[in-house]
């Protein structure tokens, strides 16, 4: 059994403006392409070519754009989720959330259980990465599949954590219990581990072997936050903009 998250980082809006101009580029090269024996692309225009294009738009309000934008999309993590029996609530819970099978929150109707655009709201240099808040966003609320909250399998808390390890946040205590929210281990230090181990329901670890989860981390390590900040917001927005099982 295995499920992915796509994660993507920047500035969604800007990125929006920028795609836009782009393609009205685009779409300005196309049609004259013919007349003045231009490149099919913005981008492979020269100089001279890109003046052209620019007296032609004189008298729009579009910006032209030459060069595509950057993706947003950082990669895909692939995730081998653990088949214990004992975590079958936890896995099923991930699993739905990645899918949206199960409609909405009983808690906020007007929000899904979907982890689809859920932020990863907390992201800690040398440690985790942690998102899954499908009602506030912020590492304040959640929901599983089952309502509110779930109880702590204890065969996920008896696994001990490595980097990629995929596991429950919980609301912590003597009975901790998990609703939507989970993390991904950043770190393979034993001191940071050792925080970790037999606490949280560690229930699957990326795909041995997969490159690009492998690469996901690094990027999402780099946009962490120092392990002494306050504020362990990444440093620039991350969120799941695709999510699903394989």
């Amino acid at each position: 059994m295995a499920a992915y998250l796509d994660i993507f980082s920047g500035n969604a809006d800007q990125h929006e403006q920028e795609t836009a101009e782009y393609n009205a580029t685009c779409s300005l090269v196309s049609k004259h392409s013919a007349v003045f024996n231009l490149p099919t692309l913005p981008e492979l225009l020269s100089d001279e070519q890109r003046g052209i294009l620019q007296d032609l738009n004189k008298s729009s309000n579009q910006t032209l754009r030459f060069d595509p934008p950057v993706p947003l999309l950082l990669g895909r993590v692939t995730f081998d989720l653990d088949p214990s029996a004992g975590l079958n609530k936890t896995r099923q819970n991930f699993m739905s959330l990645c899918t949206g099978d199960k409609g909405f929150c009983k808690g906020a109707p007007n929000k899904k259980l979907h982890y689809l655009g859920c932020p990863m709201h907390r992201v800690v240099k040398g440690f985790v990465a942690q998102g899954g808040d499908i009602i506030r966003s912020d590492g304040s609320g959640g929901e599983s599949i089952y309502g509110p909250k779930f109880p702590s399998e204890r065969a996920g808390l008896q696994v001990s954590p490595q980097r990629g390890s995929l596991a429950m946040a919980n609301s912590g205590g003597k009975s901790p219990n998990n609703t939507s929210q989970f993390f991904i281990v950043l770190s393979s230090d034993e001191k940071a581990l050792a925080k970790l181990k037999g606490k949280y329901v560690v229930f699957g670890r990326i795909t041995q072997g997969d490159e690009e989860s492998e690469k996901v981390l690094n990027k999402l390590n780099e946009l962490g936050a120092s392990a002494d900040a306050k504020d362990e917001k990444p440093i620039a927005p991350v969120w799941i903009g695709g999510c699903g099982v394989l």
